[in-house]
């Protein structure tokens, strides 16, 4: 997701697997569809300027979704296995900031049940925050509506009120064909 033209990227790497060689691939799907729908509009509004960002570098904020067809697009490989994971980004009372609000994450705990998978969307969480809270904002962010006061209002929701968001995690590995 952070690289420019990255189906290119792939056809490169893949050319580097030698014959009968494995390649592991992982990435995530990044929609910025932050839920509930009502809630933390600062939130779902710097999400969305993000993705903006990212599109206008020639990122793919949705790389993951597309990782297994691109391989598959080389022909380069006899075997290609997929498997996605969601991780629950979002405001939660596992991050201290967030102690406060409570439902969301309890809600959707019952699809969280591994602790490794908790520790990510927590880290997920935090990153993003800091983003959104960074002193020095790329002009192009800026540029996009990235204000002052969204930031304030985003930074103010972000520990505040209830939000998630559903970022789906692919992992694609492929065996070389010989």
């Amino acid at each position: 997701m952070q690289l420019p033209d990255p189906q290119r990227v792939l056809e490169r790497i893949a050319r580097l697997v030698k014959l009968g060689g494995w390649l592991l691939v992982e990435d995530v799907s990044f929609t910025g569809d932050v839920k509930p729908e009502g809630d933390a509009p600062a939130v779902r509004m710097s999400y969305r300027l993000l993705c903006e960002y990212w599109e206008s570098n020639g990122q793919v904020p949705r790389v993951g979704e597309n990782l297994e067809s691109w391989l598959r697009q080389t022909g380069s490989f006899s075997e290609i296995n997929a498997h996605e994971v969601i991780i629950p980004v979002g405001n939660h009372p596992s991050t201290p900031a967030v102690a406060a609000v409570q439902n969301s994450f309890q809600q959707r705990e019952e699809r969280v049940v591994d602790p490794k998978l908790r520790v990510l969307a927590l880290i997920f969480t935090e990153a993003s925050r800091r983003s959104f809270a960074a002193e020095k904002l790329h002009p192009r962010m800026l540029a996009l509506g990235y204000t002052p006061e969204l930031k304030r209002q985003c930074m103010e929701q972000y520990g505040t009120l209830e939000w998630w968001m559903d970022v789906p995690l692919h992992f694609v590995w492929a065996r070389k064909s010989v």
